[in-house]
């Protein structure tokens, strides 16, 4: 046995007497708190199992998702004008608001109230705007009645005015979002297309090369009547158009895109 053979043994009999000076024996170990024996205390234990944790589910074990109504200042500053009329007079604006959207606004109406109540009309107006936002961005939303109240929470309305708001919204919802669908443009539908590939012929002796154009005759239908679009490309930006509708008819299978589609609805 060599010198280097002995001199590696007696740095592995230290190496390992000091490893076992290191772990701690049976008598430290049970004095040592819950956590450092691997083991976790009794509220990280039901932590771990899940207890305590805030889950919104229905009777049915589905997840509920909250959907509320964020409003800006400004509109916040518009519907506190509520709070100096009374309840008959906030249904009145209801009514307002509803002519607003199907007529648009008008001016006699604003005047004639601030001369009942003593305020101007540019107060009125922006009372009667704001109210139809919140209306409408409901009814767009088609948030539930809980996700109503707790919307309108942060304007701080008495409980009286809050139930009017509530009955509002209940009430003419469904109206609003057929006024809603009249008032939405009627855009242009397909109806047929025709193509036809360009490409010039006997060109051998030309030092560029020939790009083929395609040409797109598109007929489109709106209230009845056909129009139709020429349109001209290069084959290669035609294949990146076709991958850019097939990324979006892909990602319009997300849940993403189905939840805002049925929002929409």
């Amino acid at each position: 046995m060599d010198c280097s053979t002995v001199l590696r043994g007696d740095r592995i009999r230290r190496r390992n007497a000091s490893a076992r000076e290191l772990i701690p024996g049976r008598a430290a170990l049970a004095e040592a708190p819950q956590w450092l024996r691997g083991k976790l205390p009794p509220d990280a234990q039901q932590r771990r199992r899940g207890y305590g944790r805030r889950r919104f589910r229905s009777a049915g074990g589905a997840k509920l998702r909250k959907m509320l109504l964020v409003l800006s200042e400004e509109h916040k500053e518009h519907l506190g004008f509520l709070l100096q009329v009374e309840s008959s007079v906030v249904n009145e604006f209801g009514r307002i608001a509803l002519e607003f959207l199907r007529k648009g606004t008008n001016p006699k109406i604003y005047e004639g109230a601030a001369r009942k109540l003593n305020i101007s009309s540019e107060t009125i107006q922006h009372g009667v705007e704001g109210l139809t936002y919140l209306l409408t961005e409901s009814s767009k939303l088609m948030i539930s009645e809980i996700d109503f109240q707790d919307s309108i929470l942060v304007l701080g309305f008495s409980e009286e005015l809050n139930a009017v708001l509530l009955q509002l919204y209940l009430d003419n919802r469904k109206e609003i979002r057929s006024i809603l669908t009249e008032l939405a443009p009627k855009l242009p539908s397909y109806h047929s297309l025709e193509w036809r590939l360009d490409v010039q012929l006997a060109s051998r002796s030309l030092r560029q090369q020939i790009k083929p154009v395609v040409t797109l005759k598109l007929h489109l239908t709106q209230n009845g009547n056909q129009t139709t679009q020429i349109l001209q490309t290069d084959p290669a930006t035609l294949l990146h158009l076709i991958q850019q509708l097939e990324q979006a008819l892909g990602e319009m299978k997300t849940n993403h895109c189905r939840r805002i589609v049925r929002n929409i609805k």
